[in-house]
Protein backbone atom coordinates (compact mmCIF):
# COMPACT_ATOMS: atom_id res chain seq x y z
CA UNK A 1 0.00 0.00 0.00
CA UNK A 2 1.38 3.30 -1.12
CA UNK A 3 -0.15 6.57 1.16
CA UNK A 4 0.73 9.45 -0.31
CA UNK A 5 -0.07 12.73 1.63
CA UNK A 6 -0.47 15.94 -0.55
CA UNK A 7 -0.25 19.45 0.17
CA UNK A 8 -3.77 19.93 -1.04
CA UNK A 9 -5.40 17.84 1.94
CA UNK A 10 -5.37 14.52 -0.81
CA UNK A 11 -4.44 11.69 0.22
CA UNK A 12 -3.42 9.04 -2.57
CA UNK A 13 -3.80 5.11 -1.30
CA UNK A 14 -2.88 2.19 -3.36
CA UNK A 15 -3.59 -1.40 -1.25
CA UNK A 16 -2.67 -4.70 -1.72
CA UNK A 17 -4.06 -7.09 0.14
CA UNK A 18 -3.96 -10.70 1.46
CA UNK A 19 -6.89 -12.71 3.78
CA UNK A 20 -8.64 -9.61 4.42
CA UNK A 21 -5.42 -8.08 6.13
CA UNK A 22 -3.60 -4.60 4.70
CA UNK A 23 -0.23 -4.59 4.31
CA UNK A 24 1.45 -1.70 3.89
CA UNK A 25 4.44 -1.16 1.64
CA UNK A 26 5.33 2.20 1.77
CA UNK A 27 4.62 5.72 3.67
CA UNK A 28 5.42 8.71 1.97
CA UNK A 29 5.15 11.98 3.16
CA UNK A 30 6.49 14.80 1.64
CA UNK A 31 9.24 15.60 -0.20
CA UNK A 32 12.42 13.79 1.41
CA UNK A 33 15.46 16.10 2.47
CA UNK A 34 18.77 15.31 0.96
CA UNK A 35 21.04 17.08 2.83
CA UNK A 36 20.72 18.14 6.22
CA UNK A 37 23.46 19.69 8.45
CA UNK A 38 23.76 19.38 12.17
CA UNK A 39 25.22 22.93 12.70
CA UNK A 40 21.56 24.16 11.32
CA UNK A 41 19.64 22.12 14.25
CA UNK A 42 20.78 23.64 17.40
CA UNK A 43 18.66 23.84 20.25
CA UNK A 44 20.54 27.20 21.42
CA UNK A 45 19.33 29.09 18.32
CA UNK A 46 15.45 28.16 18.99
CA UNK A 47 13.93 31.57 20.34
CA UNK A 48 12.07 31.41 23.48
CA UNK A 49 14.43 28.08 24.72
CA UNK A 50 16.59 28.89 27.37
CA UNK A 51 19.60 26.23 27.73
CA UNK A 52 22.10 28.72 29.73
CA UNK A 53 21.73 26.16 32.60
CA UNK A 54 21.53 23.04 31.27
CA UNK A 55 23.10 19.94 32.83
CA UNK A 56 23.37 16.44 32.41
CA UNK A 57 20.15 15.30 32.98
CA UNK A 58 18.39 17.96 32.05
CA UNK A 59 15.18 18.54 30.16
CA UNK A 60 13.12 21.37 28.84
CA UNK A 61 10.27 23.12 30.96
CA UNK A 62 7.55 25.74 30.13
CA UNK A 63 8.49 28.67 32.35
CA UNK A 64 4.36 30.57 31.62
CA UNK A 65 5.75 33.38 33.57
CA UNK A 66 8.56 34.28 30.75
CA UNK A 67 6.64 32.42 27.75
CA UNK A 68 9.95 30.58 27.60
CA UNK A 69 11.58 26.57 27.99
CA UNK A 70 14.11 26.69 30.17
CA UNK A 71 16.46 23.77 30.90
CA UNK A 72 15.83 22.63 34.40
CA UNK A 73 16.59 19.53 36.37
CA UNK A 74 13.74 19.42 38.47
CA UNK A 75 10.05 19.19 37.80
CA UNK A 76 7.82 21.21 39.80
CA UNK A 77 3.69 21.55 38.62
CA UNK A 78 3.68 17.93 36.56
CA UNK A 79 1.45 16.60 35.00
CA UNK A 80 1.87 13.85 32.47
CA UNK A 81 -0.68 12.08 30.48
CA UNK A 82 0.26 9.47 28.05
CA UNK A 83 -3.00 9.59 25.88
CA UNK A 84 -4.83 6.36 24.91
CA UNK A 85 -3.09 3.95 22.05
Amino acid sequence: MVIRLTPDGITKVKRVTSDNTTIVKKVTVGTPVKRVSSADFNINHISGVVTTDAEDGSVLVYDENNNQWVAQKTLTNTNITGGQF
